[in-house]
Order: structure tokens, then sequence, then C-alpha cells
């Protein structure tokens, strides 16, 4: 069997049209490549259940994926004698030509036509899918086997799931064939380029926005090793206002000249690392607080998002409550009282609807929350848009859900407005900046589960039975909700010590 080794892959080809130092690095520097996050793990896990699931589009194919991603000789000969055999549909297609390797998702054959159908896990067609598309294209042609029309198979986040998975209305397929075709000169011209690249000469790249898109670049740390600490690039909601300092050789925040006009946060953010100043507006926060009813009810949802609905009446990605905290305080100087709530796992995954999760959260939130006074958030916009959610999943709860909608109060508001800043919140206004920078002794660093990311994907590895749900993991789940409420209250009281 002829060895097939390559230089080029789709992947290789998208990170040279980003970065041609990215595509070196990728080639010859490894050593570079950061580990993967548990997030970027799960992400690669959702890829391959959503490829799987396209599968089923069109089924009885036959699977040509190899045993070992860095030897594809056995799929590239196999997929060249199936389709020579006439098989209809193939999985994981491989073809190869001139040191460029393509492996494509489903190879279909309909009506005297050659489908070539990749498949990704977003819900719209994106830029860098045509590039990869256009590459898959050209090795094909190349290699002798031109597919007449090319597709890519993204997810519907229209669809509504109702029972089992309907397959055929989980996905969209998108004819791109003209755009991949309109394409091929510039694959051509990019592919020599990055064919050329040689391990003894590094590209000469300066850093700028290719460095965050269409993807964070994982190189990133290397290249922006001369950039220092507290540098224009943390100035928040910088737009393009960051690389115009850059390229007049501003780098540093303290560094910013006083006629360069800021927002009143990023001169907050400047003032703050130049003086060590903070800020407080004690009439707008005190109209806030006066915009506040007691009992105030301390509120945090907890949730999944899986690309691939798993109950009833959602879509894919929607947000999915399974866990909440409540922090209720009576009046100003009561006694704190505590609520929560965290659903079975093993109730998504269940077709008896009396153990129903949100239903059973909806239940419960109607003891734990009186009919007055204040729910307040933290970036309220999260839950309000999961209530409203709940309330089109179950419409005869809609009532109580928009009464509850209607009644939040967002803490973000006052720190995103900089109404209060402190110089140790830097550019950022979320509650994981500004909890330490008010309460120091504050931490989530000695928690089990220390994120909502962390508790996201742990409740989905319990659903989909990957690990065991111990009384130890529950209770690591409850204590991070109930640390997030908690912040909350802390805050609270620190703007009622500012006005008062």
């Amino acid at each position: 069997m002829p060895t097939y080794k390559h230089k080029i892959s789709k992947s290789r080809f998208v990170s040279g049209m980003q970065c041609e130092k990215k595509l070196y690095f990728d080639m010859f520097r490894g050593d570079l490549k950061p580990t993967l996050t548990e997030q970027q793990k799960a992400l690669f896990e959702s890829g391959n259940l959503v490829g799987e699931l396209a599968q089923k589009v069109f089924p009885n194919g036959k699977d040509a994926s190899p045993k070992s991603y860095y030897d594809f000789s056995k799929s590239i000969e196999q997929t060249r004698a199936w389709i020579n055999e006439g098989v209809a549909t193939i999985y994981e297609a491989a073809f190869f030509h001139d040191e460029v390797l393509a492996a494509l998702d489903i190879l279909h054959h309909q009506d005297n036509e050659r489908w070539a159908i990749e498949v990704k896990s977003s819900t719209s067609v994106k830029d860098y899918h045509i590039l990869d598309a256009s590459l898959q294209y050209w090795v094909m042609t190349q290699s002798g086997f031109r597919p007449d029309r090319f597709f890519l198979m993204h997810i519907n986040n229209g669809y509504v799931k109702n029972g089992a998975i309907e397959v055929e209305q989980l996905f969209t397929l998108v004819d791109i064939t003209h755009q991949v075709i309109e394409n091929q000169e510039r694959v051509e011209n990019n592919l020599s380029r990055f064919k050329a690249l040689s391990k003894e000469t590094e590209p000469i790249v300066a850093i700028g926005k290719q460095c965050a898109s269409p993807f964070n670049c994982d190189y990133k740390a290397h290249c922006w090793q001369h950039i220092p600490q507290n540098s224009v690039f943390e100035l928040g909601s910088a737009r393009r206002k960051n690389w115009e300092l850059h390229n007049k050789g501003i780098l540093e925040l303290i560094n910013i000249p006083d006629n360069v006009e800021l927002s009143h946060r990023q001169h907050l953010q400047v003032e703050g690392l130049k003086n060590g100043s903070s800020y407080i507006d004690r009439t707008s926060i005190t109209s806030f607080i006066e915009g506040c009813t007691y009992p105030l009810y301390f509120f945090d949802f907890e949730t999944i998002f899986p690309a691939i609905p798993i109950v009833d009446n959602s879509s894919p990605f929607q947000q999915i409550p399974f866990q909440y905290s409540l922090h209720i305080l009576e009046e100003e100087n009561a006694l704190l009282l505590h609520k929560e709530f965290l659903a079975e796992p093993s109730y998504f995954i269940t077709s008896d609807i009396t153990k129903d999760p949100r239903k059973k959260l909806i239940e419960q939130l109607k003891s734990d929350i009186g009919t007055t006074g204040s729910i307040v958030a933290y970036n309220a916009t999260f839950e309000i848009n999961v209530l409203k959610k709940l309330a089109l999943a179950y419409p005869e709860e809609a009532a109580f859900l928009n009464d509850l909608i209607h009644r939040f109060v967002d803490l973000l508001v006052v720190f995103k407005n900089g109404w209060y800043y402190k110089p140790e919140m830097k550019a950022s206004a979320s509650i994981k900046s500004v909890l330490p920078a008010i309460a120091p002794e504050f931490s989530y660093k000695d928690l089990e589960i220390s994120d909502g990311e962390l508790a996201s994907g742990t409740f989905l590895s319990l659903i989909e039975g990957t690990i065991e749900f111990t009384p130890e993991l529950k209770k690591n789940l409850l204590v991070y909700c109930e640390r997030d409420t908690e912040g909350m209250v802390i805050l609270w009281k620190e703007l009622l010590r500012c006005v008062q």
C-alpha cells in the first residue's frame, strides 16, 4: 500500500489563511501548542456526536475512518475502492493529492450526482467553513473525484424537539457549490505558498487582528510576549481603539495621552491604574437601591446548552436550567435565608412526565420565591431569557414565570456603567472580577467546581452517564451555585454601605 504523507490538511489550510505564522507553528512547533482545555475537549466531543447523528440523514453508508489520525493511507485507498465499486454513501471519505489531504464527513451519490457533505455543529455557514470546503473540493477534483455538488450541513436552531430526534429536521443542508468553485484559484495559489514553508525559516508576521479571527490563536502567548501587562489591549470595550493606540507606538495604558477620547468606564480604568483611584457615584447607586423592593431574592441559574436537544420543547444550544441558588433578605438587617434546587440528572432522559426536571424546578420556585419583592441577579438578561424559554415550554406556567421576569433587577448595571469602580476590577465588570476587588477574602479557589462552564459540563456528563452522581459531586455543584448568590449579597451590602 502506498504511503500518503501530507503537509497540508483542511485544518492547516484554515490556519494558514488566518496567519502564515500560525500554520508554520502547526507544522514545525508542536511544542508551543497548549494542551486542550476541558471546554475544548467538550466541544470536540459534541462535534463528534453531531457528526454521528448527521450520518443518519444518509444512512447505511460505509465508514472509512482511519485507525490512527496520523496515517490516512488505508482510508484513502478504501475510499477510492468503494467509489469504484459503486458504494452509494461513505463516511469520513479521504482524498489525497500532491501532499494535501482532505477527509470528508459524508460522500453521497444520488441521481447520478456525487455529493460532498461537510457537517458542522454551528447554526449557520461561516466564512471559514467555505474555506475548508474549498480545499476539500480542490483535493477531490485533483485526485479524480470531483463532486457535482458541495453541501454544508449545519444545525437548525429553529428545530424544537418533540419525542425522538428527527434528524432531517435537526439539520439544514446548504448548497455551497458556487462559492467553493469560485475559491479554487485562491486555494491553488495559497497551497503553493503554504507548501513552500520550511522549518528553517519562521515567517515574519506582526501581531494583528488575525490573532483572534476567526479563532483565538493557540500561539498568541508566544507571539505576544513583547506586550506588557496593563497594555492597551486590556482597555475595556476598546473596539478599534486599542489597535489605533498600538499602531501609534502606545503600548501601556498609563501612557495613553490625555487628549485621547475615552468612555467613562475606560477613563476610570486608566486613572485607576495611574493613580490607584476608586470611583463611587452615590447618586446613581442610591437611585438603583431605591428601585429595589424588599424582600430581596438573590438568584442564579446554572444551565446546560447541548447542541442536540435532550428534553422536549427545547432547541439546539438552548440554555436548559438544572440548578438554582436563592439567598433571601427579608429586610435590610434580617437573617439571610438560603434555598436551592438541583435536578436529578437521570430525569433529563426519562420518558416519565412526572419526573420532568424543568417542571420540578418551576414547582420549587413557586414555593421558594414570594409574590412580592425584587429578584436580584448579576447579568439578569441570562436568567430572564431562561425563564422566557420555560414560559414557552410550559404555557400553563407563563403567568407565574412572566411575573418573575418583571421583578428582576440587575447588579451588573452598577459596575458596567462605572457607578462603582476599584482599580482591581481593571476592564471587567464580571462578578468574578468585581467580587475580589470588593471582598478579597471571598474566593472560588477552594471549590472543586469553581466556574459555570465546569458546572455545566459536569452536569451534562452526568446526564450522558459518563460520570457517577455521587453525594460528593452533588455537594460540589450546590456549593458552587450558592457561592454565586452569596457573592451578590456581599455586593448589595457594599452598595448600601457606600450610600449610607
